[in-house]
């Protein structure tokens, strides 16, 4: 699936390949696709988890809803 900056996302449990970064939160919640630093390839974004900022493959993402996103921020 193609992402665009805006976007809300949150982790496939069934593609996600864990790494070191799960460690301060990736993954967790609900993120949102943000204007990289720098060109990536088509199948690579930016999300800004509410831990910190990460590069994920798209093939690991899921779409997530405006609704999903508002109720985390309500939980924090």
């Amino acid at each position: 699936m193609k992402y665009k900056v805006g976007d809300f996302v949150k982790k496939s449990p069934e593609n996600w390949v864990k790494n070191d970064f799960d460690s301060w939160g990736r993954g967790i919640g609900v993120g949102v696709v943000v204007e990289p630093p720098f060109a990536m390839e088509d199948d690579e974004v930016d999300v800004r988890w509410p831990g910190g900022r990460c590069f994920e493959n798209t093939s690991q993402l899921l779409p997530a809803t405006e609704e999903e996103h508002k109720t985390q921020e309500n939980n924090e």
